[in-house]
């Protein structure tokens, strides 16, 4: 069975995209007039994601803001604290999110330079 979005116009699929973010996104626009099965093949991506019975979706939102946030992609961080107030996701919420982002990016700036911490010892150590 075909995906409902996959049975949509372009038209049709941005105007839903629209709804849910309360405006229209000028990124998926400007992909529909160079590829249109791109703008699908996003919407079917999107909707494989925020599918399964597991995670809640507001859960899905919050993780998608601070994944964003840890990335550095400020329009995809804008973005989905749009969707997610418009859901009725507090700031509050979503700014622990975004602390957690910063914490869990911030760790891998340590974690990352274990070797070099390991080097810097070993060298003190040899002199």
């Amino acid at each position: 069975m075909k995906d409902q979005k996959e049975q949509m116009t372009i038209g049709q699929l941005l105007k839903a995209m629209a709804q849910e973010l309360g405006e229209e996104s000028e990124t998926m626009g400007f992909l529909s007039q160079l590829n249109e099965k791109a703008v699908f093949e996003h919407a079917a991506n999107k909707n494989f994601a925020m599918a399964g019975g597991k995670i809640p979706p507001r859960y899905k939102l919050l993780m998608s803001i601070a994944i964003s946030a840890a990335l550095g992609v400020e329009h995809c961080i804008n973005t989905y604290t749009q969707v997610a107030l418009r859901n009725g996701i507090g700031n509050d919420e979503i700014l622990e999110a975004i602390l957690l982002a910063r914490f869990v990016k911030g760790t891998t700036a340590l974690s990352t330079s274990t070797a070099a911490f390991k080097m810097m010892i070993e060298h003190e150590k040899n002199g």
